[in-house]
């Protein structure tokens, strides 16, 4: 099957994580570089080359490692499909972090601005499939029941989980 949109999206959002390695590894070699010039009145010129060539070629091969095969799946555009069996399904309440640390049930009915704010929540919903849990939309959670096939796309390469489907009908694999 072709990669949507959305497929091609969260691919790209995947590779963030190439990027920001290497920034932050040559970041830290730039201040390394600023405390060799300052300690010192003058540095060997031939060792901070050295560094700083050794110091950007692992940026370039971490950039590499982590990007390539996102890139493959972006380049060819294939995802793959897998049919599997729901196991059980999961509804789980997630309080937002820091929502309502300072409730205190006594002092909140005194002053509720200062101590009654109460933690907000959302229900996270789950499908074990193949003894892992996957988060998914509610629409989903609904529609699916346990002992339903659904289909689950992952990307050719990378093997990223773009998506999860009930399936109506029997098929074979992709």
């Amino acid at each position: 099957m072709k990669l949507t949109s959305e497929d091609v999206t969260a691919l790209r959002y995947e590779r963030r994580f190439g990027y920001l390695f290497p920034v932050l590894l040559l970041a830290l070699a730039v201040l390394l570089n600023a405390f060799n010039f300052i300690v010192k009145a003058v540095p060997d010129v031939r060792v901070v080359i050295f560094v700083n060539v050794a110091v950007l070629l692992l940026c370039l091969l971490i950039h590499y490692k982590i990007n390539h095969k996102l890139n493959l799946d972006l380049r060819e555009g294939i995802k793959v499909g897998k049919k599997a069996k729901v196991q059980d399904k999961e509804c789980n309440i997630s309080y937002e972090a820091g929502s309502g640390a300072m409730h205190i049930p006594v002092l909140g009915n005194i002053f509720p601005k200062l101590w009654g704010q109460e933690m907000r929540d959302s229900n996270c919903f789950y499908l074990i499939i193949n003894n892992t849990r996957y988060e998914v939309s509610r629409k989903l959670y609904e529609e699916v029941n346990v002992g339903d096939e659904v289909m689950i796309y992952y990307a050719q390469h990378s093997n990223s989980r773009l998506g999860i489907e009930k399936t109506n009908y029997p098929f074979a694999e992709m």
